[in-house]
């Protein structure tokens, strides 16, 4: 006989043993439950996957060569060149026409040949202001204006000495509000490959490619985010440069030992992580690097751009 005693209810009677079938039943459902609701979600991320894939498009850009080459535009000048003749105008330096039966300038007039864009000073105006001035916002109309203190640089004129150039300390983004340091990278080996470090809660430059300032590529990488082992999001805003890029310039400095080198973003695009090789370059350029879509991460977003001023330390 089992030696067992059941425990009376409120009542004062015995309850009897739930039957173990109705046991395993319960067991059986939550188990079963939990099963759906995993299926259900990894069926929904692989849609989500697809769908982030198939946007991958839209983070191509390139600024416009126009654009571009207004960068480095020279301000407008004080006074108005008193050879350049426009037609009516009553300027000092420029002759009136004389009049005449048929309007034609007379004799004392000192204008040349006519160039129309006289009319319209494009090269000394922000691009923003030719077709879409309503995208300007507080861009400056004389032009796209350098941060206090740089000034328009070639690398060559920076640092002479070759295998002078410092490693990269700082890197700031002001349009998205970025501002961090900047680690290089340690490598190592794996199964024959060589592997670079993962940055942590920082940006981290790639040891090899170009130092701020030299001659070539210089490549950063950071987390867009890390949910899984916690190494930080310093690019979770990167993004947003692409649509940034399409309506006002957007700069990257980096600080070393020796100054700052502002470079100005030229082009946003993508590639699968497994196709990316770290391109070399005959300019100064850097390229920031961080996995893309979110939660997915297959791809890589890549923002590229060109060293244009330069700021001493100090």
């Amino acid at each position: 006989m089992s030696s067992a005693v059941r425990q009376p209810d409120a009542n004062g009677f015995a309850r009897p043993p739930k039957p173990p079938n109705q046991r395993r039943a319960r067991i059986a459902g939550v188990v079963i439950g939990l099963g759906v609701l995993l299926a259900v979600g990894g069926v929904g991320y692989l849609i989500y996957a697809e769908i982030a894939r198939s946007q991958l498009g839209d983070l191509v850009y390139d600024v416009p060569q126009s654009e571009r080459a207004a960068w480095l535009t020279a301000p407008a000048p004080s006074s108005i060149d008193p050879d350049i003749a426009v037609p009516g105008s009553s300027v000092s330096g420029i002759s009136d026409p004389e009049p005449g039966s048929d309007g034609i300038p007379g004799d004392s007039a000192s204008a040349g040949p006519f160039d129309p864009t006289q009319l319209y000073p494009a090269r000394w105006t922000n691009p923003r202001y030719w077709s879409e001035p309503e995208w300007a916002g507080s861009l400056p109309y004389g032009g796209a204006d350098l941060p206090e203190g740089f000034a328009y640089a070639n690398p060559a004129d920076i640092i002479s000495s070759p295998g002078t150039f410092s490693e990269a300390t700082t890197l700031e983004i002001p349009a998205i509000g970025l501002s961090t340091s900047v680690y290089r990278l340690s490598v190592y080996d794996e199964g024959g490959r060589q592997l670079w470090e993962s940055p942590v809660d920082i940006v981290g430059h790639i040891p090899g490619s170009a130092r701020p300032g030299e001659p070539g590529a210089g490549w950063y990488f950071g987390h867009l985010e890390s949910p899984v082992r916690g190494e930080g999001n310093v690019f979770h805003d990167l993004p947003d440069v692409v649509d940034l890029i399409q309506h006002d310039p957007v700069d990257i400095i980096i600080g070393s030992d020796d100054g700052e080198f502002l470079y100005r973003v030229t082009g946003t695009g993508f590639i699968h992580r497994d196709d990316l090789v770290l391109e070399e370059s005959s300019a100064s350029t850097v390229t920031l690097v961080s996995s893309y879509p979110r939660l997915v991460y297959d791809h890589r977003l890549l923002v590229t751009g060109e060293l244009l001023a330069y700021r001493a330390p100090g």
